[in-house]
């Protein structure tokens, strides 16, 4: 993850230190629970399509199955926070993929 791109991204967006503290302490728990996976690889790879589909249904899918001992709220609401950080990275890397470099 691009962490202190994402938080300058996320601070010239307004957002409040507290929540980009808390979409970044998301998302490497994420990375985590998915069995250490790069979500900037997934992003080049299919643009998070997989990495969505794991939120299908609260996480009570076959996909999410696969990580049986993820350490994340399925089946709950607060799964969504993780989905909305994720969504929020993505909004992100789009922005940055289309600005000239």
């Amino acid at each position: 993850m691009k962490e202190i791109e994402f938080r300058q991204w996320l601070s010239n967006k307004n957002v409040s230190k507290k929540m980009q503290s808390d979409f970044v302490s998301r998302l490497k728990r994420f990375e985590r629970a998915i069995e250490a996976c790069d979500i900037d690889e997934q992003y080049h790879k299919d643009g998070f399509k997989y990495l969505f589909s794991l939120f299908d249904n609260k996480g009570l899918n076959d996909n999410m199955n696969r990580y049986n001992k993820a350490n994340l709220p399925i089946g709950t609401y607060q799964l969504s926070t993780f989905k909305y950080a994720l969504n929020k990275y993505k909004l992100f890397l789009d922005d940055t993929k289309s600005k000239p470099e």
